[in-house]
């Protein structure tokens, strides 16, 4: 196999990051000519054709209302509902919206859940196993060893033993 001349090397080399250059301006300069089509121009354009689309949907809606005749009311059977009693103070409203703020949120009541026969005899079944099984944590357990100055001993050696080596430690 023949051995490739450096220069030549060199030539590939830069006809290669050219190009590559040359495609990446490429977009960008496509991409800058989409931003300027989008422009503040554009904005408005696309704008002003929605509201006109809101304002001829607004329009026939209207039509139809004024073409459809309103429903008869229904008869009322009932008697009219009796005035309300005078208060002793006066109430000032401020809007449906105002009133639902200022009223206290209704506290959570969940519902009540029916326990059976069996449900009892399980839960106590399970509560008799796992407090027969409890083991000390091994905070306690800890706590227990090192109480003692020979087991605290004991517990360095095992760790420099047992641990990582020095050059592999931190701090």
């Amino acid at each position: 196999m023949q051995e490739i001349d450096g220069r030549v090397i060199l030539l590939i080399l830069f006809v290669v990051i050219s190009a590559v250059k040359w495609l990446v301006e490429k977009i960008k300069s496509s991409d800058q000519e989409a931003e300027e089509q989008k422009g503040p121009d554009n904005l408005k354009a696309l704008y002003e054709e929605f509201r006109d689309e809101i304002r001829q949907r607004q329009t026939k809606l209207q039509r139809k209302q004024h073409a459809q005749p309103p429903a008869p009311a229904p008869p009322q059977t009932q008697a009219p509902p009796a005035p309300p009693a005078p208060l002793t103070q006066p109430v000032h409203r401020v809007s449906a919206a105002a009133d639902r703020i200022t009223q206290p949120a209704k506290p959570y009541k969940p519902a009540k859940t029916i326990v059976t026969a069996e449900q009892r005899a399980a839960a106590s079944r399970f509560a008799q196993r796992t407090a027969s099984k409890r083991k000390p944590s091994a905070q306690t357990y800890v706590r227990a060893l090192l109480s003692n100055p020979q087991s605290a001993r004991q517990a360095i050696i095992l760790a420099e033993i047992l641990g990582k080596p020095k050059s592999m430690q931190r701090g």
